[in-house]
């Protein structure tokens, strides 16, 4: 049985529930939004500090595990990825990053002459999505349905490390989404009210009453149906069974690792990677799955001299008396994501654009492992603009199967020598006055670590993945690029992809904010496809 809409929305992530949820509300266009997960209807969700036992339950992961990194240790990196409405951002640690105008540079570079996608472009929809607490101007939005504030409180560990930040000269950065990104500062998140705010919160909830959006959760898309060249609606399954869905346009919005997997599922792709699975090819794409980018992430961290920061509230009575001050107020530890600070800074020009971005963690340890955790400070230093590449495959033609895919975090030398470069310098910041009276030891990699060598070690035992996959179906206006500047798959009509998949580059830092900025653009632009 098929039934027919304007619009189908593949994927209730944070680009799909803006897409959906904004094309409901203002056009009457009959919109469908499939999302293979279910609601977001855990309360861990909504509470700031929940989503660290939400990453250890699993119940809102789709269980992904890249090919062994032989370039690191030989192990494989787990990249989970969100399972149901609101995605990735209703299980993320909440950082609202815009990146840097050069980001956006690239971009427009990308495109040429056939698109605007400067970081000009782009601030308007970054302004009318934000409802920000704390900043105004020509930078800001205040009324916008997400919601941006800066945390209730900052606990002594943070303000230690920001402290010892400008004091090995970093400047103080009040707003790194505003005139520049350089700097120190409390981090900018998601949340409004002590609550989450989510796309899904922001964006699709306040349309879910209009009759013209059905949102279906539990559906898993298997394929694109074609008639020629051009994309005519969706085959999925749900309860076990096979349905399909015919609509005038298909905008497929399932991230990085997912949306290339469905492309190629649908014989659009590589033609050997189709060829090795037994896909007949209707499209020819050769960048489909190719120039994966992600942001890796290398800790390091010291041990307080005496109880601070958030360690204790991770289990036991401590966590449930956090959950109830929380309930009853609206403060406390449960209200914050425990990542209250972030540096960005260049370990090469002190003075020079930004190339990593630093997250002060009020735990010592690993943040996954809530019982092995202990009081201290944890400095996670994330190379902001990686040139190692990677891909996205096929593990065969089952729609079930999970993505083979390879991060190649820290692939290119480059990359290894700027981590260890920001391994050095923070180490200069654990020894300012603000920090090395309160610090008892170096935990990770340990004072004995000094030599490059064994730095390098230390990243490739030690890496982690911040989970913001990019550029899969890269946007350019050469012939290889999987869609052009207007979001549409080169070769193919009524087919769009609108989500973090088509970065040509990754933005310097999270990229949620930049994801919706995406969608938002793609909202527009379908909009006149619409009216067409």
């Amino acid at each position: 049985m098929s039934a027919s809409h304007d619009v189908i929305v593949i994927g209730g992530g944070s680009a799909g529930c803006l897409i959906a949820g904004r094309l409901a509300q203002e056009t009457e266009a009959d919109v469908l939004l499939l999302e293979a997960g279910g609601r977001d209807l855990d309360p861990l969700i909504h509470i700031p500090s929940g989503f660290s036992k939400l990453l250890q339950n699993g119940w809102f992961l789709w269980p992904y595990e890249s090919v062994p990194q032989t370039q690191l240790d030989g192990k494989p990196r787990l990249m989970h990825q969100g399972k149901g409405l609101g995605g990735g951002g209703s299980i993320n640690a909440m950082l609202y990053v815009r990146g840097q105008p050069r980001d956006y540079a690239r971009w427009q570079e990308a495109v040429s002459d056939t698109g605007q996608w400067s970081y000009a472009d782009l601030l308007p929809h970054f302004i009318a999505m934000e409802g920000n607490d704390s900043f105004a101007g020509p930078l800001h939005g205040a009324e916008g349905p997400l919601k941006v504030s800066q945390p209730i409180e900052i606990n002594a560990l943070n303000r230690a490390a920001m402290d010892g930040f400008t004091q090995a000269g970093l400047p103080y950065n009040a707003d790194y989404n505003g005139e520049g990104q350089r700097g120190v500062g409390p981090c900018k998140l998601t949340i409004g009210d002590a609550r989450r705010c989510s796309a899904a919160d922001a964006f699709l909830n306040p349309a879910q009453s209009r009759p013209n959006l059905t949102i279906n959760t539990h559906c898993l898309v298997t394929n694109i149906v074609f008639d020629g060249d051009r994309a005519i609606g969706v085959d999925y399954v749900h309860g076990g069974d096979t349905h399909r869905a015919l609509a005038g346009e298909v905008v497929i919005s399932a991230g990085a690792l997912n949306s290339p997997r469905l492309l190629m599922l649908s014989g659009v792709g590589p033609e050997a990677e189709l060829a090795r699975h037994g896909i007949g090819l209707r499209l020819a794409s050769p960048d489909v799955g190719q120039h994966l980018q992600e942001h890796p992430a290398v800790p390091i961290s010291a041990r307080s001299r005496h109880e601070m920061g958030y360690a204790r509230y991770a289990t036991g009575l401590p966590m449930l008396g956090a959950g109830a001050l929380y309930l009853l107020t609206g403060h406390g530890p449960a209200a914050t994501n425990g990542i209250e600070s972030v540096a960005f800074f260049n370990p090469d020009d002190p003075a020079g654009e930004p190339t990593v971005q630093c997250m002060h963690l009020a735990v010592a340890g690993n943040p996954t492992d809530q019982a092995g955790l202990t009081s201290g400070l944890t400095l996670e230093n994330v190379v902001i603009q990686p040139r190692s590449r990677g891909f996205v495959g096929l593990r065969d033609a089952d729609p079930t199967s999970a993505p083979v895919f390879d991060p190649n975090y820290l692939g290119d030398p480059e990359d290894m020598r700027v981590m260890v470069a920001s391994l050095r310098y923070c180490r200069e910041v654990l020894q300012t006055p603000a920090l090395r009276d309160i610090m008892e030891f170096e935990l990770s990699p340990g004072p004995d670590v000094n030599t490059d060598e064994g730095l390098i070690e230390h990243c490739k035992r030690t890496l982690t993945v911040n989970w913001h996959p990019v550029g899969t179906c890269r946007m350019g206006a050469d012939d290889e690029a999987v869609v052009d500047a207007s979001l549409r798959v080169r070769g193919a009509r009524n087919l769009w992809v609108m989500d973090a998949s088509i970065m040509p580059n990754i933005t310097s830092g999270n990229t949620n904010a930049p994801t919706m900025a995406i969608a938002s653009k793609g909202v527009d632009l379908l909009k006149v496809a619409l009216r067409a």
